[in-house]
């Protein structure tokens, strides 16, 4: 089960507008990842073991389904977002039932979802060119950071930031394109570029959202409350955006139902 989910949150981290982080807090893996990295000496057997599983699902679904993403987002955009809406709506579901709700905490949690929303419905459409020279490594240095930014921190679309940084089709490129050795060789650069600002980002951030969950968990789970509610109005909209016929909009409303199914029995 561990493996379907983690595999699910790679798919999620691929597709812009959702968040991998919020996927594995709505299947209730997320404080779980945490804990095995930042204690992971405590029990390094059951740690490994964890952190083995999660990671093999996730990258198999970002190295085997990057190509086949990019291909459902060009041909069949709103079917694929409404499945992702499903899961997200059911994820966000179960974790709303551990909030306790008052006049303040509504409050917080409008402003959270409106700054949320401003901040991503800006324009995604910006590419990034290629120069050469040090400046291409500097830019996907940055998107390693983002990249590991985002993976960590719930509600938050790394692909969408990194669409606004204008390097989301080359990541997905050199993703899908890993195991061509030429292409590897020619853009090594990128690659080490990338994997360094990742680790960096990994390093901090772990240990800094571990502490905040630690010692400010109520509020902590507020703001991810938030911002998931956040996502998924930012989907709907997205799909709002889209022209489709009356059978695309029969599609996704059963992949959507099929998103919520599928979250509801993951959650068990």
């Amino acid at each position: 089960m561990l493996f379907v989910k983690s595999f699910i949150v790679g798919l999620g981290k691929i597709i812009p507008g959702v968040s991998g982080a919020m996927l594995a807090i709505n299947f209730k893996i997320y404080e779980k990842l945490l804990m095995s990295i930042t204690n992971f000496f405590d029990d390094w057997k059951a740690n490994l073991k964890f952190l083995l599983i999660f990671g093999s699902g996730l990258l198999l679904a970002i190295i085997l389904c990057s190509n086949f993403v990019l291909y459902l987002l060009s041909n069949y955009q709103f079917i694929t977002l409404m499945f992702f809406i499903g899961l997200i709506i059911g994820g966000t579901y179960h974790f709303s039932k551990d909030i306790k709700y008052n006049c303040q905490r509504i409050i917080i949690l409008i402003i959270i979802v409106t700054i949320f929303l401003i901040l991503s419905l800006g324009n995604l459409d910006n590419n990034y060119q290629l120069k050469n020279n040090f400046i291409d490594n500097f830019i996907f240095f940055t998107g390693g950071i983002i990249e590991i930014f985002a993976s960590l921190i719930p509600g938050i679309s790394g692909t969408s930031l990194l669409m606004m940084l204008g390097i989301y089709d080359d990541i997905l490129k050199m993703i899908a394109m890993i195991y061509n050795i030429p292409y590897v060789l020619n853009h090594f650069n990128l690659y080490l570029s990338y994997g360094f600002g990742m680790g960096l980002s990994f390093i901090i951030c772990t240990y800094l959202l571990t502490y905040f969950l630690k010692k400010y968990r109520r509020q902590s789970y507020l703001i991810i409350f938030g911002l998931s509610l956040s996502s998924i109005i930012f989907l709907i909209i997205k799909t709002i955006k889209i022209k489709i016929t009356i059978i695309e909009f029969i599609l996704g409303i059963m992949l959507l139902i099929i998103g919520l199914l599928i979250s509801f029995i993951l959650d068990k």
